[in-house]
């Protein structure tokens, strides 16, 4: 292994500071786990949220396809509404017109 600075001469780290040092490491690897799992729990989460994503979705486009049908039948029915009152007039005048009609 090279040396980048062949003039420096590395002295020993004092005690307290590797302690120190140490303490710091350790701390960084808890808050690391922690993270870890807090990340996971999100994970989680998202991964749940995107599932329910889709079950709308799913659920969206069939109400979609019921409201399309529904408006035909709406359709439909505002016809048939028309057709029977168109009809209800005709057998209307044919009653007129047998009353009117005399077999005497």
């Amino acid at each position: 292994m090279t040396v980048p600075y062949p003039d420096a001469t590395i002295l020993p780290m004092p005690k307290p500071d590797i302690h120190q040092l140490e303490e710091s490491v350790l701390a960084l690897l808890g808050e690391f786990r922690r993270l870890k799992e807090v990340n996971q729990g999100l994970s989680s989460q998202v991964d749940q949220l995107n599932r329910e994503k889709e079950i709308l979705a799913n659920e969206n486009s069939m109400n979609q396809g019921s409201q399309g049908r529904l408006s035909q039948l709406e359709t439909l029915n505002k016809k048939s509404e028309k057709n029977r009152k168109a009809m209800r007039a005709k057998v209307q005048a044919l009653i007129k017109k047998v009353d009117k009609f005399d077999l005497s």
